[in-house]
């Protein structure tokens, strides 16, 4: 019974505790309920917040994009060209202007750009400033001109429009089951998705792309967080690396020195979740998985303001770079670590200045991008040629590449400047980091003479030591501290400041958009005082030498841009204590009140042979193996520590305060370039006249030869060329033909010698193709000449382009066999004028791509086209007997322009092209030059002729000077890049054809007068004339050799070159024979290979092929060798390098076997 009792209780008990579970459980069940309403609550809070913030953003980008559409199309509309300009060419409207990024092949930056944005308040007083600022209704608008009101209108409703049209695509992603990623996610988007930049203009997504875009190519391969560094800011984001471009979308602005902390606080502001990573389509790697939201923070030394903020209105969210243009790579420091890359471009886009978290990460990021270019050019299974290859430049092929330009400016094969800024490019210094810019010598002690004279010592600098050194009192001061200095953690240093930093580089461009702005930042908003800005070359000098926290070099702006020298601006810069208001720069009186003239010396000075002969002194301090150690110590070379690589570890560092300290003070107080060399610099080779006899002896220039009535006519000969070692020749009967042109050149090693037969001999050989008809007949009334013809090469064929005829086409005709192979008509009239880039550009050469070469026409319907020329492909057939019915295959223009440029109300006459200045100047006969950006198309000026005059003939240097030529008033003008009057010169006479040399520093013109006249591009200044056999010359080309090929009235060609002492026995003029033995003999050497002698040439600096001529001022850098006659008795040649017979602004390209990077 107990036993039952005791076995009835457990069941008893089960049926009381079952209920209790069930109440527990239906209590928990609520709970979770509750819960899970709440957080579905918070979840839809937290989504509708989302909404609203994506709202917002849209909301911001739609009014953004409506104000730049309206700003950008109020610019175009009332610029000096439009129909709705409030102030007509010409006229006296004041213009604001602002540096323009782009660069040159030596990494000139001399052009000026407008400034949309300029505000006028700097131009007047401060308590002016404070007046106009308080009032909304003297807002500057002058820059843009007055609008009607019905255009303005208009404009914002095409702006409403556009960014309608963009919304309801979003809409119609969302209708079709796909969430529209937000402007800020748009970078994790595979695709179409990723909007492309359109320079200076509008950041409009391009439809086409979505529709007809490879989404293979649009892949995102890596996505990672980094820091885009320009000198006007630093921006926080993204990085997308696709297979055929390179996206950065900005989340943050940076304030502060932008160090390390910047991306420990991007995980800080993370609210992303690493799910994210799935939602890219698994093919891409994401280098972190954590995203910055959109909230600012402030940083111990610094912040972070999101990039929807008002205060970022202006900028830029989105930028994109076109992968297959990209021209080097380089691994380089920011606040002396390894964190960083620059990535230079080959179509004059300027370089992009990238800091990441991490040096791995950083050069990941480079080597991804260079295998992503080269699999982009250079596909698996392909044919091209793999010369244009480039490698990621890190350490060790700096060192490799800083090794190979020492040789090549010791033997004199590129300029002082050139090196120099090759070493500055290799050894970190970027325009794009302002704590880091690029270092140049004072190379002058004497400003304060009359006159320069280069014979005295005293007229130079000591390059042997530093500038703390030059001054021996002071000097004292520096080693008395450097030897009584005693801190435990602290190393003695000789100077406290530095040579190069961001206050120096802003207190020589203070007059210069955008370093005004940066300048004035730095002090607070406003100018510092007037007696402490730059504004005096010799005081400048002075305080260098006797100011004890003053050690500071030159910028390169000091030897080419003359502008920064001039308050253009009209900036009121305040009043010095004198009671004088501050202006422009006051020059030395050498410089005779020109800041022409004092860059142009001191360029001078820096080519000069002392310089030249002491330059290696200053490397070895600067970039060399008396930066530290004992050898530093031994020449008083030691800055403070903290200057240096490698002084402290900011990696490890833990105190967060302690390393953001460190880093601004390493961003504002200077930073040692990277070393080069650890061994003594060599010092550079004696000068080679004979390589540069336009510089260094004119006179030895003679006419040596003439054949006479070319291809059996005595038809006048209109157009010359020299193209691969051959001669393209085309008569006013429109007749070609090509003969070979001869030198008597051997190469042994490298260099270029002579033996005693061998005298330098050059000559015009048998035809390489017989004459023969060309083209269509020229239309009536029309006077055909030099502008109607242009060459191209390409890496499989040269062609030859004219235009003129009576179908307003222009037609492509094949040098290999005079066919006509293409025809373009898309002009409304006569097309009178063609210029190419390979004819104009003398930097173009065969870059690392060789599809890059553009074409410019000229026509009767007063407008300019710009056309891509396909230079990668080859024709694989034919068409033999129609012309005109060509497959696409055989097309070597694009049939369609890529920019239509108007803005002349007359026949456009003549042009000039250049991709690397990213300009084309179009000149008409209602005697205006306009100046558009090639890339863009966009207006940039207008000159005119100063009498009004129908130009005639323009050309233009890579140094910045235009010169036009009228031939109504015969004389010439002379005007800088950016529009400024230099000179004017009477022609002495009709000018048929005018030339540039190749180094750009000569002027050769030639005309009816008979005579070849040699100018100065500096002044227009006669250096030397040439007589002829009284013949009238009607066309001309100056070769690589500096020798002069000349057309005649009667069909003959002469040849002006080094004269040959075995012809002085005969009478000139001398015939060659084309079946002469001694041109026979050498039909096979000389310069037939020179053509594709530079595709091995890898260009990984960042630096065009160099033109071989550089060297202008220290004589030099010609490509070919000819021997020593004539010229004075100087009988040691030395080495040259060898190059093509088409070079510089002749034509096409050319490149060194041995120079592997300029």
């Amino acid at each position: 019974m107990c036993g039952y009792a005791y076995a009835d209780q457990p069941v008893r008990s089960g049926h009381v505790e079952q209920p209790e579970r069930s109440s527990h459980g239906v209590a928990d069940e609520m709970r979770y309920i509750k819960a899970s309403k709440s957080d579905r609550l918070k979840q839809l809070e937290g989504l509708r917040i989302k909404i609203d913030e994506l709202c917002l953003v849209e909301l911001n980008q739609k009014k953004g994009l409506e104000d730049e559409f309206e700003m950008n199309m109020s610019a175009i509309l009332s610029s000096d060209d439009s129909p709705w300009s409030a102030n007509p060419f010409p006229n006296e409207a004041i213009k604001h202007w602002k540096l323009d990024k782009t660069e040159d092949s030596l990494r000139r930056r001399p052009k000026l750009r407008r400034n949309y944005h300029f505000d006028e308040g700097l131009c007047h007083p401060p308590a002016t400033n404070q007046l106009q600022s308080n009032n909304p209704a003297m807002e500057s608008h002058t820059a843009l001109g007055t609008l009607p009101e019905q255009m303005k209108h208009f404009l914002r409703k095409g702006a409403c429009g556009i960014t309608e049209e963009g919304r309801s695509d979003t809409e119609d992603a969302n209708n079709s089951g796909e969430l529209a990623p937000s402007m800020n996610d748009s970078l994790e988007t595979e695709g179409p998705g990723i909007p492309r930049e359109h320079k200076d203009l509008l950041d409009v997504q391009d439809k086409n792309d979505a529709s007809h875009g490879d989404a293979e190519a649009n892949k995102v391969v890596l996505s990672i967080l980094c820091v885009l560094i320009t000198p006007k800011r630093k921006l926080a984001g993204h990085l997308a690396v696709m297979r055929d471009a390179v996206h950065f979308s900005s989340k943050f602005l940076v304030e502060g020195s932008g160090g390390s902390s910047i991306f420990k606080h991007f995980h800080v502001l993370s609210n992303g979740d690493p799910s994210k990573h799935d939602q890219l389509g698994g093919s891409h790697k994401q280098k972190h998985h954590k995203e910055p939201g959109n909230v600012g923070m402030d940083c111990e030394k610094g912040s972070l303001v999101d990039i929807t903020d008002p205060r970022c209105k202006n900028i830029k969210q989105h930028r994109r770079w076109n992968i297959s243009k990209v021209k080097a790579v380089h691994w380089t420091r920011y606040l002396l670590q390894y964190t960083a890359i620059e990535i230079f471009f080959n179509d004059s886009t300027a370089p992009v200045f990238l800091n990441f978290a991490s040096s791995n990460d950083a050069k990941d990021v480079g080597i991804l991008i260079v295998s992503s270019r080269n699999e982009s050019l250079f596909p698996k299974g392909s044919s091209r040629d793999k010369g244009g290859i480039i490698s990621f430049v890190d350490r060790r092929v700096a060192v490799e590449l800083a090794e190979t330009a020492r040789e090549s400016w010791r033997r004199r094969e590129i300029s002082n400047f050139e090196y120099l800024m090759i070493l500055n490019t290799l050894a970190g210094r970027s325009y794009n980091d302002l704590t880091q810019y690029p270092i140049f010598p004072w190379v002058l002690a004497d400003y304060s003479s009359e006159k320069l004279d280069f014979n005295k010592s005293s007229t130079f600098r000591d390059l042997s030591k530093p500038v703390g050194a030059l001054d021996l009192k002071r000097f004292q001061v520096f080693e008395d501290r450097y030897h009584n200095f005693c801190d435990p953690d602290i190393p003695s240093f000789y100077y406290g400041s530095h040579y190069s930093s961001m206050g120096i580089v802003l207190f020589y461009l203070l007059r210069s958009e955008p370093f005004t702005a940066l300048h004035r930042a730095l002090q607070g908003g406003k100018f510092d005082h007037a007696d402490r800005l730059f504004q005096s070359i010799e005081s400048t000098y002075r305080n260098c030498l006797s100011n004890t926290s003053d050690v500071k070099e030159l910028i390169p702006e000091f030897f080419y841009f003359p502008e920064f020298l001039i308050n253009s601006n009209s900036y009121h810069l305040g009043v010095k204590q004198d009671g004088e208001p501050l202006n422009d720069v006051s020059l030395p009186p050498w410089a005779k009140g020109s800041p022409e003239e004092f860059i142009y010396r001191n360029r001078e000075a820096l080519e000069s042979e002392f310089v030249s002969s002491n330059l290696h002194q200053w490397i070895d301090l600067i970039f060399g193996y008396k930066q530290r150690g004992k050898p530093a110590i031994e020449a008083a070379n030691v800055f403070y520590y903290l200057t240096y690589e490698g002084a402290v570890d900011l990696e490890t560092m833990d105190d967060e305060l302690q390393r953001s300290a460190i880093e601004d003070q390493i961003a504002n107080f200077g930073q040692t370039p990277i070393q080069l060399f650890r061994k003594k610099h060599p010092r550079r080779g004696p000068p080679i006249p004979i390589a540069h006899p336009l510089y260094f002896a004119p006179a030895s220039i003679t006419l040596t030869s003439m054949m006479s009535h070319t291809a059996q006519s005595s038809s006048p000969v209109l157009f010359l060329d020299l193209l691969d070692s051959n001669i393209i020749v085309v008569n006013k009967e429109l007749t070609l033909s090509v003969k070979m042109w001869l030198t008597t050149q051997l190469q042994s090693g490298g260099n270029f010698t002579f033996s005693s037969a061998q005298d330098p001999f050059f000559g015009i050989g048998s035809d390489a193709l017989p004459p023969r008809k060309i083209g269509t007949p020229v239309a009536e009334n029309f006077e055909n000449g030099r502008q109607c013809f242009a060459t191209i090469q390409t890496p499989t064929e040269n062609y030859l382009i004219s235009c003129g005829n009576w179908e307003n086409s222009f037609q492509v005709a094949s040098l290999n066999d005079g066919k006509t192979i293409q025809s373009v008509r898309q002009h409304k009239d006569l097309v009178s004028c063609i210029s190419d880039t390979i004819a104009c550009n003398i930097f173009i050469y065969v870059t690392v791509t060789s599809d890059g070469s553009i074409l410019a026409t000229g026509s009767y319907d007063t407008t300019v086209m710009l056309w891509e020329i396909f230079r990668g492909g080859s024709r694989e057939k034919r068409v033999s007997n129609a012309q005109t019915e060509l497959s696409c295959n055989d097309h070597v223009i694009d049939e369609s322009p890529f920019h239509i440029l108007c803005g002349h109300d007359d026949i456009i006459t003549c042009l000039f092209v250049s991709i690397e200045l990213n300009i084309v100047i179009s000149g008409s006969k209602d005697g205006t030059c306009i100046f558009h950006t090639l890339r863009e198309g966009r207006y940039v000026r207008s000159i005119r002729h100063p009498s009004g005059c129908a130009l005639s003939k323009l050309v233009a240097s890579q140094n910045g000077r235009v010169v036009i030529y009228a031939e109504n008033d015969l004389s010439l003008h002379m005007y800088s890049i950016n529009g400024k009057h230099i000179a004017s010169s009477e022609s002495n006479g009709r000018l048929n054809c005018i030339e540039l040399s190749s180094c750009g520093d000569f002027l050769v013109c030639a005309g009816d007068h008979g005579q070849i006249l040699l100018r100065s591009m500096y002044s227009l200044e006669m250096v030397r004339k040439y007589e002829g056999s009284g013949k009238i010359i009607t066309s001309l080309v100056v070769t690589p050799e500096e020798c002069f090929l000349a057309g005649t009235k009667d069909g003959s060609l002469l040849v002006y070159s080094i004269e040959n002492p075995q012809l002085r026995r005969g009478s000139l003029p001398r015939n060659i024979k084309p079946k002469d033995p001694l041109q026979a003999g050498l039909s096979g050497s000389g310069n037939q290979n020179s053509a594709n002698s530079g595709s091995d040439r890898p260009s990984w600096l960042g630096f065009g092929p160099s033109d071989p001529s550089r060297g202008n001022l220290s004589g030099p850098l010609r490509s070919d060798r000819s021997g020593s006659a004539g010229l004075g008795g100087i009988a040691e040649p030395g080495p040259v390098r060898r190059g093509s017979a088409r070079t510089g602004a002749i034509r096409g390209p050319t490149a060194s076997s041995e120079l592997a990077v300029f």
